[in-house]
């Protein structure tokens, strides 16, 4: 078995049971008519084979061996599908450990990481959370968007860093093919266009990062000084800790 995907106590709400059905029809009648229509089927063959009912029980265990193993990233509705073909209490704890690998995933950063280093390397994968541990240790963030948002400025902060160097990178390759020009023909030559167009994009996402990160801190600012909001009654709303009573007109019927 996966060794992320052991079962956990993670819940499974029942309001999302409804909803893990309709997927896992659709994963099936998806395979039905794969079969059916590609693989020229019958109907009655079309459906056994798609539920794996035509399987050997070794054949049906090493099906579910190889579902568990699989990276949770690849595991597909179909996988799902057949698992509650053959053990669903196996498939509700699957699903549990998939939800808390996520979990584990977003608490960890890689989650936001990810949004950065695509197709990246270990070592970007390791800057991005040194920034987001630093920014982490400083603010301290509660759980839920406090930590989304410390997230997200180690993001922002991340990208301003990577387009700085990128412009940076674009700068110091034009004044080596300056002086290189001036050192070989002993006169300068104008800055090609496409070259100036790229330095000036790489400025602006360096300009817009770095003013998401200011927006993010400031988002943090707030959220930090009033909190978050609860409505308790009526007649008493709570920002923070801060009590506001709020007054209302009485209706005809109603006593004050």
């Amino acid at each position: 078995m996966n060794q992320n995907l052991q079962p956990t106590t993670v819940p499974v709400d029942e309001r999302e049971t409804g909803s893990l059905a309709v997927e896992l029809a659709h994963a099936y009648d998806r395979m039905v008519t794969f079969y059916r229509d590609q693989m020229q089927m019958s109907a009655a063959d079309a459906d056994a084979h798609a539920r794996g009912a035509d399987d050997t029980p070794d054949e049906a265990a090493a099906d579910l061996a190889r579902i568990r193993d699989r990276p949770p990233d690849q595991v597909s509705w179909f996988d799902l599908e057949r698992m509650v073909e053959r053990d669903p209490e196996a498939m509700t704890d699957f699903w549990r450990g998939l939800r808390a690998e996520a979990r584990d995933e977003l608490a960890s950063g890689h989650r936001t990481a990810r949004a950065l280093d695509w197709d990246g390397h270990p070592w970007d994968r390791a800057r991005f959370l040194a920034i987001r541990d630093n920014f982490r240790a400083e603010y301290e963030p509660r759980p839920g968007i406090e930590s989304a948002l410390v997230d997200l400025a180690a993001e922002a902060f991340g990208d301003y860093l990577a387009w700085s160097e990128q412009l940076h990178m674009q700068a110091a390759t034009e004044v080596n093919l300056e002086r290189h020009d001036l050192q070989r023909h002993g006169a300068w030559k104008p800055q090609r266009i496409a070259s100036a167009e790229a330095m000036e994009h790489s400025a602006r996402m360096a300009d817009r990062a770095h003013a998401r990160f200011l927006r993010t801190l400031k988002a943090l600012g707030d959220l930090r000084r009033t909190g978050p909001v609860h409505i308790r009654e009526a007649r008493q709303v709570n920002l923070g800790t801060q009590q506001v009573i709020v007054a209302r007109t009485v209706g005809q019927g109603e006593e004050a």
